[in-house]
Parts: C-alpha cells; sequence; structure tokens
C-alpha cells in the first residue's frame, strides 16, 4: 500500500512529529488502542442514538415516547433505563420467579445483540475487506498490549482471530478478549478490553455478564471506579500512550481518565483520531478551536483526518521503523524522524527532576554507569591523580552519551546535560582550549557530537541553595549562591539557549508539559555543537 498523507500534512505541518512519537511509543511497548462507536458503525453496526431506535421499535407506543423523549432532551443512558424498565414490565407474571431476573437480563442482552448486528452480514473476511480501514486497526492492535475497546461488539477480535488462523507459521502475540481487567498482564499478548461488555456477534460464544448500557449500569460502574477497573484503566492511561480511534469523546467515563492524567503525568499526552467526511469538510479556524480545547482539557492531541487517511495512517505506524523512518525523512515538512534535547542548567535546577518527568519519551540519565565517590568532593580538594581519574571517567562518559545520543531511533530524546557542560566549570582560557583538544582526541574521534536542541533550566541562586540543602549537601560543598548563579550565567553563556524556563514558582508537572509540548508542537532549533566548540579552541 503507497502512503502519501499529503493533504493530511498540509492540514498539519506537525503530523511527521506525531507519528515519530507514536511510533516511538509502539517500539516500547507502550501504545495502546481506545476505539469507539465510530468503528464499528463503518461495518454497519449502528450508533448509540441508532441502538436506541432499533430497541424502541419493538413496540410502537414506546419508540413515540422514546421520539418525545428525545424531542425534550433526554440523554443516551436515561432513554437506555427507559427502554429497559419498559422491558422488565413486560415479563411481569410471565416467568417462574425463579428465574425472573435471568430471564429478563437473558432477553435484554438478547434485544440489543438482534439491535447490534441487524445489518452486519457475511463472514469476516467480507466485513473487514467493506471496512475503511478495519483491517489496517487490526494489524496495528496486534502490535501492542492493551485494547480498550468501548463497544459491544468483537468484530475487531474476530477479525484478529481469523488472521491468526490463516497464519501458517505461529502469530509474533497472542490475543486474549475480557470484559474485566486481567489480575497480570501477560507478556506478548494483546488484550481487548471491552470495558462495557461483550456480545460477539456468533451467539454461541460466551458473553459479559452485564452491559453498561442503562443509568443504573452507568451509576454503577461509576461508583465502582476506584475499585480494580477503575484502577487498572487509570494506570494504563498515565504509564501509556493512547491513541483513540472511532470515539467522539462524548463518553464521561474516558474523558475523567484523560482529565486524571494530565493532572497525575501533565507531560504525558494521548492522541486522538477525530474523523473529517473530506479534506475540507472542517475549517482551519474550527479545527484549531477543537485542537486547542483538547490540548488544554485533556492534554489530548488531535488528528484530523478522512477514512482513506486513517486507513494509511494506520498502515505507517504498523509498518517497521525503517520504514516509518524513510517515509517521514521523504514525505514530512520537516524531513526528519528523530528529534534531540539536551536539558542544561546549574546544579539544583531541576534537570534530573524532569528526565524523571518525561519518561513518555526517550530519555538519558547523566550518567550511564556510578559516578566515583571523589566527584561529590570539593575540586580544591583534590590530588592531581584523583582530578585525572574524574576526568577519565567524565570523557568516557562523554563519549558513550554521545554514542547513544546519536544512536537514538525514530522519536523524542532527551538528555540529562550536554556534552559542552565543562566549559563552564574551567577556570580560565586555556583549559577550555586543553578540553577542546580532548573532546576531539578522546569524544569524537569516531563520531561528531550530536546537535540537538537546548533546553535551560535554572532559578534563583537562593533557591538553588536552598535546594542542595534538602539534598544534604550545605553551600560549602556544593556552591554558594554567586557561584551557582555565575555557573548557570556560564551555561548560558556557552550554548545561548532559545528557550529558558526559570523552575522557582513551577512544580514538576508543569515544567515537563511546557517541555513536551515544546517538543511536539514548537518549532525544533537544534544546536550545532561544532560551532560552540569553535569558539573555545
Amino acid at each position: 500500500m503507497k502512503i502519501m498523507l499529503k493533504e493530511a500534512f498540509a492540514r498539519e505541518p506537525r503530523l511527521g512529529r506525531f507519528i515519530c512519537h507514536l511510533r516511538q511509543r509502539i517500539s516500547a511497548d507502550r501504545l495502546n488502542l481506545v476505539t469507539g462507536a465510530g468503528v464499528s458503525m463503518d461495518a454497519g453496526i449502528p450508533s448509540w442514538q441508532g441502538l436506541l431506535g432499533r430497541l424502541s421499535e419493538r413496540d410502537l407506543k414506546l419508540a413515540t415516547d422514546v421520539k418525545d423523549h428525545i424531542g425534550d432532551g433526554l440523554h443516551p443512558e436515561y432513554l437506555g433505563q427507559i427502554i429497559y424498565l419498559r422491558h422488565k414490565k413486560d415479563w411481569d407474571g410471565k416467568t417462574d420467579i425463579d428465574f425472573r431476573d435471568a430471564q429478563i437480563e437473558h432477553d435484554w442482552a438478547e434485544a440489543i445483540h438482534a439491535a447490534i448486528y441487524q445489518e452486519v452480514d457475511g463472514e469476516i473476511d467480507d466485513i473487514v475487506s467493506a471496512h475503511p480501514y478495519l483491517s489496517e486497526l487490526r494489524d496495528l492492535a496486534q502490535k501492542l498490549p492493551l485494547v480498550i475497546n468501548f463497544n459491544f461488539d468483537d468484530l475487531l477480535a474476530d477479525s484478529i482471530g481469523r488472521q491468526i488462523s490463516q497464519q501458517t507459521a505461529g502469530a509474533e502475540r497472542a490475543t486474549t478478549v475480557v470484559w474485566t481487567p486481567p489480575l497480570v498482564d501477560r507478556p506478548k499478548t494483546t488484550t481487548i478490553y471491552h470495558v462495557n461488555g461483550l456480545l460477539p456477534r456468533d451467539a454461541l460464544k460466551k458473553r459479559s455478564p452485564q452491559l453498561i448500557f442503562t443509568e443504573d449500569s452507568f451509576a454503577a460502574a461509576l461508583a465502582h471506579s476506584p475499585g480494580i477497573s477503575g484502577e487498572y484503566l487509570f494506570l494504563r492511561f498515565v504509564q501509556n500512550t493512547m491513541l483513540i480511534v472511532g470515539h467522539s469523546l462524548g463518553d464521561s467515563s474516558l474523558k475523567n481518565y484523560l482529565r486524571l492524567n494530565k493532572e497525575k503525568r501533565p507531560a504525558n499526552h494521548h492522541y486522538h483520531i477525530h474523523w473529517i467526511e473530506s479534506p475540507t469538510s472542517i475549517p482551519e479556524t474550527r479545527r484549531q478551536d477543537i485542537f486547542q480545547a483538547n490540548l488544554e482539557l485533556y492534554n489530548l492531541i488531535t488528528i484530523f483526518l478522512t477514512s482513506s487517511e486513517i486507513k494509511e495512517f494506520l498502515c505507517l505506524l504498523s509498518r517497521t521503523e525503517r520504514d516509518v523512518r524513510d517515509f517521514l525523512d521523504r514525505q514530512s515538512p520537516e524531513r526528519r524522524s528523530s528529534y534531540h534535547f539536551y536539558i542544561v542548567g546549574p546544579v539544583a535546577a531541576g534537570k534530573s527532576t524532569l528526565i524523571e518527568q518525561l519518561r513518555c519519551f526517550g530519555t538519558f540519565e547523566e550518567w550511564t554507569r556510578p559516578p566515583p565517590k571523589l566527584m561529590y568532593r570539593s575540586a580544591s580538594s583534590l590530588t592531581g591523580a584523583e582530578q585525572d581519574e574524574i576526568d577519565n571517567f567524565l570523557y568516557d562518559e562523554l563519549k558513550e552519551k554521545n554514542r547513544r545520543m546519536d544512536e537514538a531511533r525514530v522519536g523524542f530524546h532527551f538528555m540529562d546535560r550536554a556534552p559542552l557542560d565543562l566549559y563552564a566549570f574551567s577556570k580560565d582560557e586555556q583549559e577550555n582550549k586543553e578540553k577542546t583538544q580532548r573532546l576531539k582526541e578522546e569524544v569524537m574521534r569516531d563520531k561528531r557530537l550530536k546537535d540537538g536542541a537546548i533546553i535551560f533550566v535554572t532559578a534563583k541562586g537562593v533557591n538553588l541553595v536552598k535546594r542542595n540543602m534538602k539534598r544534604g549537601r550545605v553551600p560549602q560543598t556544593s556552591g554558594d549562591t554567586d557561584y551557582l548563579e555565575s555557573q548557570s550565567a556560564k551555561l548560558q553563556d556557552i550554548y545561548k539557549p532559545s528557550f529558558r524556563l526559570d523552575t522557582d514558582d513551577l512544580d514538576a508537572g508543569e515544567i515537563a508539559k511546557r517541555v513536551a509540548r515544546l517538543a511536539l508542537l514548537e518549532e525544533y532549533r537544534p544546536a550545532d555543537l561544532a560551532v560552540i566548540m569553535g569558539r573555545y579552541t
């Protein structure tokens, strides 16, 4: 399948970055799918309103009353409750009391089943081939650990099962379908979790005991949300990246999990594919309104795509990393598939804390192995041999960190400290020249320093000292106010960063959110480290 997405890139020039991030999360086994009614509707399954209409059509009086209720503005869950109560009333005195409740629930599920699949005909292969993007969604789902399905139907699971059965070799991942959260995550397994319940198209297959369809069932589910199901989903939303497909964002529980994620992990952004009928069906101003509202309300990045573009988009995400890299290097307006950032700042500015908050991207620690204890001592107390030991460790680390940054794959990569920070600790220009020479001989012998955007974080000297003291380091050993402010000024002079964050009055989450949005949405401005080094020769 040839993938173009030209019009999609014209509408959203940052689409390449979003693809980068999503592909990075697939490689980390940290991308999950959330599927909604839009996926099923393209297979002939009715919308929620359409389903209510079919259920009410069993009785002429009920159908008339439901239409009037709709005209009065009653929401779908409430209408579902009304239809269900009429259904229960029809069973008054018709069956043995011992089996009455079970019979009512059985027939209620049968009625919903008939209404859902009323116009879904043919084998699953026929349904997949007629659907605008179900085959691509199926292929992507098989690469992911979790699919959160808000639909009752099992078309996605059935299409996966059918494909697995046709494979001559064993499938890379197993697939399991559940309606309660698994107590233990199974490795190399795609779990399809039907949060509202499951009604398989094949009536002989096991269905879930409960369907969350009526007002009271939604209320019961909400009341039990602090339990295992709510906790399970909450952790998935804060630990992973969600790609939401076929969903209108009308579900209150989904919006609740998105808001919780924004509150608990502000740097973690999810993605929502917003279906559009044609490339011009929603004007740019309205698209921007929706994009900004979803971003601020839910930390949600909205991607506007037609059905054919959704097909191409999902197909691309299922390709190999090399295929994605080649596509972006050729088709994306930025013509790149990886973005590199260095977190720079004085001691206690919050660099390591920021890295910890950015685990939804690729991250590199300050050190790749434990530093020698000598590094925690004051430089003035070190002998020549001890300083040499520290220097040897430092240049070995710079070489290794540069190698890792240079070999980083598709996606976004953040490193604690940049390779030229060492200039900020020099006593004079002669020492700078010696450091440059050693960088060239030891660190850059095989490859140049990897360019990257500089994210500069700092704070007032008094706050830096206070933070150091809270970590058990007093000014005599870690620098006083003047020293730390001087260090900050030297680092800024070295890099002349275009992005600076003063962390005095910002909490860690807000800082991380700003940095994440810089990476995902703002202009990428990598610093040329070779040019900077040229000033110290």
